[in-house]
């Protein structure tokens, strides 16, 4: 049986692991309470040196506040990562490590691919590029799982949920909604995430590098929120904004929809509608 180390194990994508990897995969499951990456030293693991997989879901993924605090960024988002490379590739170690789609500029107009330049528009991109150097410098055996505007049903830690559920609760709130018509992406079910792993992981694949795990299809935000009050049976209007007329303190990318053909030819990941069907009908059982 293959022995996983899992790092933030109670995050989004962490907790729907734990479900996938229940009965065939011994898994070890650490939190920010029994290893906090951004104080512990990297020597705290040495007592699972004899594992086969470390999957690091771990990040500081406030997209504005990594703005104001870049320090933070890169000791969690590189510094951190450089040393889990380090480490894993001394214990001869496989890696599993989630990285974004915010490595990206947005000045493309077709799905980017595993080999285009990134060009990080944000700190949270450019610190999380940084660790896919790292580890691609230092680790032989790696798979870098970029992702993409995550849902899944525990939330985002930190976040206080998800976009799915911010949605629905603003709506629940009364509170007037106006929605980005123009700028996509490729929202992603972190349960597909972890079954793509998991498969990975019980396949044994050694076709190491660069995957983009997201799911099939693209939308705007304005199409997504749609879709969810439809599939949610939530009647409230929204209305239309523009990525140039709604400002934050970090700038994201207008266009940061991935291709997935190359993990598609392991393990098909299903189109976001229906990622979202399945959402919803775990979370909400509306469906």
């Amino acid at each position: 049986m293959k022995k996983v180390l899992l790092l933030g194990a109670n995050g989004q994508l962490g907790s729907d692991i734990k479900k996938v990897f229940k009965e065939d995969i011994e898994l070890i499951c650490l939190t920010r309470k029994n290893f906090d990456i951004a104080q512990d030293e990297i020597s705290k693991l040495n007592k699972y040196s004899n594992i086969d997989y470390i999957v690091n879901t771990t990040s500081y993924h406030k997209t504005d506040e990594c703005e104001d605090f870049p320090d933070k960024s890169f000791k969690v988002n590189s510094s951190f990562v450089y040393q889990l490379a380090k480490y894993s590739n001394e214990n001869d170690i496989t890696l599993f490590h989630i990285s974004t789609d915010y490595v990206f500029d947005g000045m493309a107009n077709e799905p980017y691919k595993e080999e285009d330049t990134p060009n990080p528009l944000n700190i949270y991109g450019l610190s999380k590029y940084s660790g896919e150097i790292a580890i691609q410098n230092y680790t032989k055996k790696f798979f870098i799982f970029r992702v993409s505007s995550l849902f899944g049903e525990s939330g985002a830690s930190g976040k206080g949920g998800n976009f799915v559920e911010t949605m629905i609760n603003l709506a629940k709130k009364d509170v007037p909604l106006s929605i980005i018509s123009n700028q996509y992406m490729s929202p992603t079910h972190t349960l597909d995430i972890a079954k793509a792993i998991h498969y990975f992981i019980k396949n044994e694949i050694q076709d190491f590098g660069i995957f983009h795990c997201c799911n099939t299809g693209n939308c705007s935000w304005y199409e997504f929120t749609a879709k969810i009050f439809e599939l949610t049976e939530i009647n409230y209007p929204i209305s239309k904004t523009t990525y140039e007329e709604y400002k934050t303190k970090a700038l994201r990318p207008k266009y940061s929809v991935l291709c997935n053909s190359k993990i598609n030819k392991y393990y098909k990941m299903p189109h976001w509608e229906i990622a979202l069907k399945e959402y919803t009908n775990i979370k909400h059982r509306k469906i």
